[in-house]
């Protein structure tokens, strides 16, 4: 790779919060281009099944960088529910996510870990990524909000990022007897719910949705499903 072609991306809000969304449903290319052109594939590839929330994110690409791609649907396969899926080809924004923000490429679910340019970085970083991580692979925890990851190493580090936070929560850890695989948990507090939820600039206003629908049968007051004021585009 020739560092001196590629422009140098700075870790900002929206920086750190895409990385916090690659880690969580996205995937950096191992491959080359195709078999006559073996240079190095630079597509990076976001899965997502809320609609909204991808074209979200693609406009917050596009402040980012110029790119001219928007939010695919792959074909319907038997009664699978068609995820939508974005696709960028960006060799300044690859190498941002790649070399200074440390994501693996290709298959990345054991091996990711919070970035260490992420822990040294200021708390208002450290919000977005977080809030980019669970917008996309957090979710529901039994009766509370959380995470489950393949990666010991990303529970570990998520937990230190929570803790810096004042949010109390758990660790687990068990083995999947479908996969024969490990996975490790976070579930926080019920009692630091609301907590997690203001100090987190989460942007998937339909996964707020769910939630606010499910614990509190509504949408909070506050910010009406999401803080405005937080929001990145």
């Amino acid at each position: 790779m020739n560092i001196k072609k590629i422009k140098k991306i700075d870790i900002t809000p929206r920086t750190a919060y895409l990385a916090g969304v690659i880690i969580g449903d996205g995937n950096l290319s191992s491959s080359v281009k195709s078999k006559t052109d073996l240079s190095k594939d630079y597509r990076m590839y976001i899965d997502i099944s809320d609609r909204e929330y991808l074209i979200y994110l693609s406009r917050l690409i596009k402040s980012i960088i110029k790119t001219k791609t928007n939010p695919k649907q792959p074909s319907k396969r038997g009664n699978r529910i068609p995820r939508l899926y974005l696709q960028i080809r960006n060799k300044d924004l690859f190498y941002f996510f790649y070399k200074e923000m440390e994501i693996p490429r290709g298959k990345k679910s054991s091996i990711v870990f919070v970035p260490s340019k992420i822990n040294n970085s200021s708390k208002e970083i450290k919000r977005y990524f977080l809030a980019g991580y669970f917008d996309t692979d957090g979710g529901f925890r039994g009766h509370t909000l959380g995470f489950t990851t393949a990666s010991k190493k990303l529970q570990q580090g998520l937990s230190k990022l929570l803790s810096e936070f004042k949010i109390t929560h758990s660790i687990e850890e068990w083995i999947n007897k479908k996969y024969d695989k490990e996975f490790y948990g976070i579930r926080i507090s019920k009692k630091k719910m609301d907590k997690f939820l203001k100090t987190f600039p989460l942007q998937n206003k339909e996964k707020l949705i769910r939630i606010y629908k499910k614990f509190y049968a509504g949408m909070p007051e506050w910010s009406n499903g999401i803080d405005y004021s937080n929001q990145l585009v």
